[in-house]
């Protein structure tokens, strides 16, 4: 289990039992719970009756940290009886939190422990020990789900709490320096090393180094090192592990099987499959002496050594592996018959039960292509996918925190990869219902785009939808705002104990967002049912919106190298039908991407000539004469390049002007078709009004250019609106500030204009920002969090600045900025750039574009393509540079 194994404080506000329970937790603490309980049980024959239940429950609790859980079940049953209230119930659900922690049962001891966290809460002790400790076993549980941004946010509240009370050299900041170093193992290697060092001299100074604490150090570090390649210091510091274990323990423990597995895994990374099998087995032996035959640290080496075997090519046993891995994983399920699909409920662990279904599946597949073909092979591992998919989506209910549901959309990303590659054969070889196999391939190519963004979504027209009151929606507003500040403020790198007062202040929030969401499911249950409500759409669900003359490509990589190449997928939907087209994709994949955007970038047309049409041959596929528009679905890097400058015909020196795909096609982007699908239900009604904003200069603090050219650029689109008898809102210099922008007005507009700076922020999304006016307790820069928040009504939103179009790119879930946070807030199309352009040529292509769109009645996507037409036509601006940056995401 990996989970740092020191014990709780029963909270001593018992007057007898004080002084036995404060020894008896030293004892703990030091690991002697043997002598823990003798000393307990000699303490309970004196002790008053009203003390007796607490003295139980920290003998139970004893009887944890000795992996005697039947034993720490019945004290916990028996304390159950007395009716508890107050302290005494806080403890029980304390302690029972751990039992079932120590079990494996993470979706059970989360909502123990968040029973306990409230009860504690309301009998005053918010602030205690007891509390750190319930936060802490909330925060592993978190971490065994794979929820890993809610575990470090209640880790680091029981730091914060324990660092209050506790002197620096306590064992119990040591303890959280443990844990936290724990969760960051997953993410931040040398920030857990950080934590692990932190913690090492207090644990030798109060133990030495013969101790289990020491050794749970070392085995932490081990499997850093493990994961850094540093094979040599993680096998030095995991036997050294284990020799401290065979040294504190006499009896099978999983701490001993979890020390052997990790050096199972490390062997395994250095090739030695031979060792690694070895330790893999003495790890699933010392597991069932202390679990049985149940639990899901079994089901995670029972996937290890599938593996082993599937990579010997031994299918059978490797099937037999991941099958039983199920059956250790799932409570109620033992069918021995690997063809056997069990309901993916009442699991001990999600991502472990995720993991040995898409290994079968993987397996099922590899068996196919490398010893039957055998068709009944190929349907069985995407019937297990299909059940992988139920699970994921199951997982993501679970999970109310964005940046853990898009770490599992990464985990998902490879399901679905599976599903797609499986399901595209399937349709090759199939001797019928080919098409019904090339939809299950796009239905889960859709899988993989923007889960997290359509949830959201989903979320926020199920409120629209019930009808929920005003001032409840305006309580949401203000919690889901404060969120956001204190966000915001710790993404900016704060002081010591500045970031101490926000992580406190946002994990009170986020508390208290959790009720509210909660709250509101109670009360409405048609919101709980709409907000999980996000159909994937079917082919014949976009046939239907897709007229004769647009096709759209929607693009899938699996990079898993299953088959030891990456591949592209392209599923092409028109009004009639659906086709798939695939490339292998070698390593000048990624190079052609790099190259094409710099020379875009950097206005490097030789360059660009030779790269746009090498793209072009892999990513356009060809299609029906009459096809004249293009809607892209891009997946990864190709959510951050311009398709309209690829050039489908080699360029040679006598080329007066290079096909551009611009020339023959129409081009708009969307995050996914399921998004698609949601925009045509909405009213398409003319342009009647327009909000432009042009702060012109900025803070001379940001070293950012003043845009003197804005002045004229949306002084010039005002004029073309008024012409049109459309209303034009013009907003420049002081009055552009971040204050108007959150206004109740923006409603009202059916296009919003910025002519302004913006940046991405690629590392840490949540400071991406557009520049506007300080005034009014505002500071002037509109983040990309604070977008979410805003409520919009246009049917166009253009950012006229630099780089608007970027973000960071999120496996599942794709280019994550400020484009993403517009969409959410409302906005049914945007126009955003991928690099900054001089505002002369800026304010020339926004001018014709609103002409044109005023003018023809043009759809967005056509004016924008007969703006870019006749720059090309021009002699100041044909480049790709000036026009290829602005690209519309809407459909």
């Amino acid at each position: 289990m990996r989970l740092a194994f020191f014990f709780l404080f029963i909270t001593s506000h018992v007057v007898m039992a004080q002084s036995t329970i404060g020894k008896a937790d030293s004892l703990l603490l030091d690991g002697q719970g043997e002598e823990a309980i003798q000393l307990l049980n000699e303490a309970l024959t004196q002790a008053p009756a009203n003390d007796k239940p607490f003295v139980q429950l920290k003998i139970a609790e004893c009887w944890l940290s000795l992996q005697q859980y039947d034993k720490a079940q019945s004290l916990i049953d028996v304390v159950k009886q007395s009716n508890a209230t107050g302290l005494l119930l806080a403890d029980i659900k304390l302690v029972e939190g751990y039992l079932l922690l120590y079990q494996g049962k993470n979706e059970q001891a989360i909502r123990v422990f968040q029973q306990a966290e409230q009860q504690f809460t309301q009998i005053s002790l918010g602030s205690d020990l007891a509390m750190a400790k319930t936060l802490t076993g909330l925060g592993l549980a978190y971490y065994n789900d794979a929820k890993l941004k809610q575990a470090e946010e209640q880790l680091l509240m029981a730091l914060l709490i324990r660092s209050r009370i506790l002197p620096a050299n306590h064992e119990l900041m040591a303890a959280s320096y443990n844990d936290l170093g724990l969760v960051y193992s997953q993410s931040d290697p040398d920030k857990a090393l950080t934590y692990y060092e932190k913690a090492l001299p207090i644990y030798l100074a109060l133990h030495g180094k013969d101790h289990a604490k020491i050794a749970i150090n070392n085995t932490n570090t081990g499997v850093i090192y493990a994961n850094l390649e540093l094979f040599g210091d993680a096998i030095n510091n995991l036997e050294e592990a284990l020799r401290v274990w065979n040294t504190v323990i006499k009896t099978p423990s999983p701490r001993k099987a979890f020390v052997l597995f990790q050096l199972g895994y490390t062997y395994q990374q250095m090739k030695d499959n031979h060792n690694a099998e070895v330790y893999y087995s003495k790890a699933l032996d010392e597991y069932k002496k202390s679990y049985g035959e149940k639990h899901p640290d079994i089901a995670s080496v029972l996937n290890a050594l599938g593996n082993l075997e599937r990579l010997k090519e031994n299918y059978p046993q490797a099937l037999g592996y991941f099958h039983q891995a199920l059956i250790s994983n799932l409570k109620n399920y033992s069918n021995p018959d690997i063809y056997n699909i069990p309901k993916t409920t009442e699991y001990y662990n999600g991502k472990y039960l995720l993991y040995a279904m898409m290994y079968k599946a993987q397996t099922f597949e590899a068996r196919y292509f490398g010893k039957t073909l055998k068709f009944s092979d190929l349907k069985a591992g995407l019937q297990h996918l299909l059940a992988c998919d139920s699970l994921i989506d199951n997982l993501r209910q679970q999970s109310n925190n964005e940046a853990d549901k898009i770490t599992l959309g990464a985990i998902a990303n490879e399901v679905y990869a599976d599903a797609v590659r499986i399901a595209v054969t399937m349709s090759e070889v199939a001797f019928g219902n080919r098409d019904d196999y090339r939809a299950t391939a796009f239905y889960f190519s859709e899988k993989s785009k923007s889960a997290v963004l359509l949830e959201a979504i989903a979320d926020v027209n199920a409120k629209s939808f019930v009808g929920i009151p005003a001032d409840l929606l305006e309580e949401e507003e203000n919690i889901k705002s404060a969120i956001t500040l204190s966000t915001q403020k710790l993404a900016q790198k704060p002081t010591a104990e500045e970031e101490a007062y926000l992580r406190e202040s946002l994990y009170t929030l986020n508390k208290q967002y959790q009720e509210f969401t909660k709250s509101l499911e109670q009360q409405y249950p048609d919101y709980f049912n709409l907000k999980f409500n996000t159909k994937t759409p079917s082919v014949n669900d976009l046939q239907k919106i897709t007229d004769d003359k647009t096709a759209l490509l929607s693009y899938f990589i699996d990079d898993s190298k299953v088959n030891n190449t990456a591949r592209l997928y392209i599923f092409i939907v028109t009004q009639n039908k659906l086709s798939i087209v695939s490339h292998s994709l070698t390593s000048d994949f990624n190079k052609y991407l790099t190259g094409f955007r710099n020379a875009l970038y950097y206005n490097e047309n030789k360059t660009l000539h030779t790269v746009a049409h090498k793209l072009y041959k892999l990513l356009i596929p060809t299609l029906p004469d009459r096809i004249n528009s293009l809607v892209i679905f891009p997946t990864g890097r190709l959510g951050v390049i311009p398709f309209e400058a690829l050039i489908s015909k080699a360029v040679k020196e006598t080329t007066a002007s290079p096909d551009y795909l611009i020339k023959q096609y129409a081009v708009r982007y969307e995050f996914s078709a399921s998004l698609a699908l949601q925009k045509t239900g909405a009213d398409k009604k003319a342009i009647q009004s327009i909000l432009l904003f042009a702060p012109i200069t900025f803070n001379e603090v940001d070293n950012l250019d003043p845009l003197p050219g804005t002045q004229e650029e949306v002084n010039n689109i005002g004029t073309l609106f008024n012409q049109a008898s459309a209303k034009a809102t013009i907003v420049v210099n002081e009055e552009a500030s971040e204050y108007r922008i959150k206004s109740s007005e923006l409603e009202k507009f059916d296009m919003l204009h910025f002519a302004t700076h913006g940046i991405v922020d690629e590392s840490d999304p949540e400071l991406s920002k557009i520049f506007l006016k300080a005034g009014h307790s505002e500071d002037g820069y509109l983040y990309s969090g604070e977008i979410y928040n805003l409520k919009l009504n246009a049917q166009l939103v253009t950012l006229s600045a630099c780089q608007t179009g970027l973000g960071k790119i999120a496996k599942g879930e794709g280019v994550i900025g400020l484009s993403r946070a517009l969409i959410y807030a409302g906005a049914k199309n945007i126009m955003v750039s991928f690099w900054s352009v001089a505002d002369e040529s800026t304010a020339l292509l926004m001018e014709d574009f609103y002409t044109e769109t005023l003018q023809t009645k043009s759809t967005f996507a056509k004016s924008l393509q007969q703006v870019k037409i006749n720059m090309l036509n021009s002699k100041s601006y044909n480049s790709p540079y000036y026009w290829a940056p602005f690209v519309l995401i809407g459909f």
